[in-house]
């Protein structure tokens, strides 16, 4: 969402291009941008940028896509002090030409590091987050999950965590993960009634512990590792969701002047050696249980086949790529 710029203000959005056909140039002096095709019929749209202009974005993010740009606009890009950062569809491989040779806004790398030290600004950053979580993970209840007395638990203690939040009282980052903590004990033990419809099994086979769904590692992923090696379809397709979000986030911490690697509540430098986009994971967890509506959707809706999965040596499960393309 853009935000409303004030008459003298300058432009504080970045520019998104996307699409085949790309192409930026100089001539007569304007920076004159086309958008990408990124289906047929369609009208990319073209901007045309004049030096000085509160119009101009602070950043230019190309993901993926094709295209041309003129060693002209790459200079005039530098002349204005205007990012420009290349992306792909994947979030991996970030290319970045910008005057400080990083993609990033100094001044909110520099807060990003403020508050992975600070208490109470981890509070400060973490409590609307935790809120609009839980907030989704009710709907995700009412709504997505068949009725048990596991589920009205989990709709009554996340309403309780949400007024503890709201109340002020989880002013310290133990007292917010502990709620947390609470809402995704139950939240998961709701998934156990899941009803999961398998074909026949005598072509693919499956473990009888597929039949049903038992247990996630946790809603509060900052407490425990993800669950990255899923011994359970339902895992598995919930590990393929949460990375195409983890994907999307990143990109957009990109674009918005963030450094995804350092983040705030999920601060893995000793763990991971800083190899994970930590403050892209902070972001998306409004959205998990938002995704995770996707899953139930299809759980509900379909019929599974063995051939779906693919069982490895090790016992963990990953997903046939013919069945990705339903759930993407």
């Amino acid at each position: 969402m853009k935000t409303v710029r004030k008459r003298r203000e300058r432009q504080k959005d970045p520019l998104i291009l996307v699409g085949y056909g790309l192409s930026m140039s100089v001539p007569k002096g304007r920076l004159i941008i086309q958008d990408g095709t990124t289906h047929f019929p369609s009208e990319p749209a073209q901007h045309v940028y004049f030096k000085g202009s509160l119009d101009l974005p602070p950043r230019i993010v190309i993901i993926d896509g094709a295209g041309s740009i003129t060693l002209d606009a790459i200079d005039w890009l530098a002349d204005q002090s205007i990012q420009l950062i290349r992306i792909k569809y994947d979030g991996s491989n970030t290319t970045v030409m910008s005057p400080t040779g990083y993609a990033a806004d100094p001044e909110k790398v520099a807060w990003q590091l403020r508050a992975r030290e600070s208490e109470t600004l981890k509070v400060e950053f973490a409590s609307p987050l935790t809120v609009q979580k839980l907030e989704a993970a009710r709907v995700t209840l009412q709504d997505f999950l068949p009725a048990s007395a596991s589920r009205n638990r989990a709709i009554e203690t996340i309403s309780a965590c949400l007024d503890f939040i709201r109340g002020g009282q989880a002013d310290t980052v133990q007292k917010l993960r502990g709620q947390e903590g609470k809402a995704a004990y139950w939240y998961w033990r709701a998934w156990q009634h899941l009803d999961i419809k398998w074909t026949a099994a005598k072509r693919y086979p499956i473990p009888d512990e597929w039949r049903t769904f038992t247990a996630r590692s946790s809603l509060n992923s900052s407490k425990k590792e993800p669950n990255r090696n899923a011994s359970h379809p339902v895992n598995a397709m919930l590990n393929y969701a949460y990375t195409a979000l983890l994907t999307q986030t990143k990109i957009k911490a990109i674009a918005d002047g963030y450094d995804p690697m350092i983040g705030v509540m999920h601060d893995q430098r000793e763990k991971h050696k800083d190899n994970t986009p930590s403050f892209a994971l902070d972001l998306m967890e409004p959205m998990r249980p938002v995704v995770d509506r996707v899953v139930l959707k299809l759980i509900a809706e379909e019929t599974f086949s063995g051939a779906d999965f693919d069982l490895q040596s090790d016992g963990v499960v990953r997903l046939n790529p013919e069945f990705i393309r339903v759930l993407s």
